[in-house]
């Protein structure tokens, strides 16, 4: 399917004549594993989800070959009223500088990563609750192998890379905020472990200074309560197991040290001393820090309501257990748009009975409470159901949440969609290529390419994006308190304060686009020399 939102989005966001290639390839919806445990005794609620993996090339001209330069993985997991979007992976190659920006834009890297986000994201704001998560960790490569031998890739330390997140996602938030049409209330948490409240507050972005002391949009918090329905469980129950993430490694150390009938670890009692005892992990320590972000949005609203509020009858748990889920497979295990008035799971009010006794069909005479993985619409329409569905009951109505999943995520599906086994061989693929220098970067990525040619029996893939943005200079100079750049609705010119973080261009790796900066002694440093 050609993503033709997609590249509308990008050419709109980059700048004007920068000529690139887009790879853009998603994964089919399936049932996966739960990002909650449930409780003892409970089954998983049901959930989707779906890989999207977007890669970004500098076209081959004359004698210069085409090389990939970044590629970033996104993972959605989708849920009754909640919908999580999971950042696993991004890393470049060491060749962004092939990537000749106008001068005074932001990093192009920034802005796709940005504008990818934010066509992810959109689709998904009307549906449900949605939430970005990420953990923002140091490393030399992610995905591509060899990268670090190139001179051109510069890695970020731990605290530039979590400030880096910060700025980057930061237009995103803002751009469904308080005073978007229809309203939503969005705000961004950061937890670093091992920094109390004011070293955490140095990593938010600048924006945030100028944001009311009231109603702050970046907070150093964990924000259990608009993840959960119920934040009253043990800890075990209240932290989201994520495909390769710390916590998640975390949480099933704890899991094979003792887990008691209700659910409660041996050593660990509340989330305040899950997250202190997250510092001293090797991952979280060892003279390096570690960022968990999340933004959260929550449509219709001023104000942030506890998930519970959302959907009352919501409950942990479904039909639908760990045996029949699929783990969402992402390179290496290392780490719907709403058109017309048509709503996802919706069917005209005439035929709600009819759909309710096909799904459902329980005995009359023995009433019990509606089935969990129902959508909520039925849920209010027959408010108490049985709760001894047949196996064949339970698994056409996983059967219709996973196709309302499905239509609502075919908004945003890649040129190419794969099944989950597809997806993995061509991200294990992607693995074992090698990107250590120019001539072998080009080879892999004529091997990757072909390799996704293989596994779908297309003919081509790829999408040519040119940027079409200007950029606008301002009739006067911009002051302190100018709007800061929101690099997915306008471009302006930074101020020279900000020009060195701008130039950042990777979230866990980063290219460098220009030659180093002049460095300048502080006055400490400048010593005169003594006379005579």
């Amino acid at each position: 399917m050609e993503s033709t939102a997609l590249v509308s989005r990008l050419s709109s966001a980059l700048p004007q004549d920068l000529d690139i290639k887009a790879y853009y390839l998603s994964s089919e919806p399936t049932s996966t594993n739960a990002l909650f445990s449930p409780l003892p005794g409970d089954t998983e609620e049901h959930t989707t989800g779906e890989s999207h993996f977007l890669a970004i090339s500098s076209p081959g001209h004359d004698d210069v070959k085409e090389v990939l330069v970044f590629a970033i993985e996104i993972l959605i997991f989708t849920r009754d009223n909640l919908t999580t979007l999971f950042v696993s992976k991004a890393d470049s190659s060491g060749f962004s500088s092939r990537l000749k920006a106008s001068k005074g834009f932001p990093s192009v890297v920034s802005t796709i990563i940005s504008a990818f986000v934010d066509y992810l994201l959109e689709p998904r704001l009307n549906r449900s609750r949605v939430v970005l998560s990420l953990f923002a960790r140091s490393q030399n490569q992610y995905l591509f192998p060899g990268s670090i031998e190139n001179p051109g890739k510069h890695v970020l330390d731990d605290r530039q890379l979590i400030k880096w997140w910060c700025r980057v996602l930061d237009p995103v938030l803002r751009l469904h905020s308080d005073s978007s049409d229809p309203p939503f209330k969005s705000s961004a948490h950061l937890v670093v472990p091992g920094c109390d409240r004011g070293e955490t507050k140095a990593f938010f972005p600048p924006s945030s200074r100028r944001d009311s002391t009231s109603s702050p949009k970046w907070i150093n918090s964990y924000p259990v309560e608009l993840l959960v329905a119920d934040a009253s469980r043990p800890p075990r129950h209240l932290v989201p197991r994520f495909p390769d993430d710390p916590k998640s490694r975390f949480l099933d150390d704890l899991d094979g040290e003792f887990v008691d009938n209700q659910g409660n670890w041996r050593s660990i009692k509340t989330l305040d001393h899950f997250w202190e005892m997250m510092s001293y992990r090797q991952e979280c320590s060892a003279g390096r820090l570690v960022g968990f972000l999340w933004l959260v949005f929550s449509p219709g609203q001023t104000i942030h309501a506890a998930l519970a509020t959302l959907d009352p009858l919501n409950k942990e748990g479904s039909a639908t257990t760990s045996e029949n889920n699929v783990p969402l497979p992402t390179p290496g295990n290392s780490q719907a748009q709403d058109h017309g008035e048509e709503k996802i799971g919706e069917i005209p009010s005439a035929d709600v009975g009819n759909e309710i006794n096909k799904l459902v069909s329980p005995p009359s005479s023995s009433p019990g409470p509606v089935p969990q993985e129902l959508p909520s619409l039925f849920k209010s329409a027959i408010g108490a159901s049985n709760n001894h569905s047949t196996s064949h009951t339970r698994n056409k109505v996983e059967e219709h949440i996973l196709q309302a999943h499905s239509k609502q995520s075919s908004a945003t599906q890649g040129q190419l969609v794969l099944n989950p086994s597809q997806y993995q061989t061509l991200m294990d693929h992607l693995l074992q290529i090698d990107f250590a220098g120019e001539e072998k970067a080009a080879e892999s990525t004529m091997s990757w390419i072909g390799k996704a040619l293989e596994l779908t029996g297309t003919s081509t893939f790829g999408l040519r994006i040119r940027g079409e943005r200007v950029l606008v200079q301002p009739d006067e100079p911009e002051t302190a308190n100018a709007t800061p750049i929101n690099m997915l609705t306008s471009v302006r010119k930074k101020r020279k304060a900000d020009k060195t973080d701008e130039n950042l261009t990777d979230p866990k790796t980063v290219d460098s686009n220009s030659a180093s900066s002049a460095m300048l002694l502080s006055a400490g440093m400048v010593r005169k020399k003594p006379k005579g």
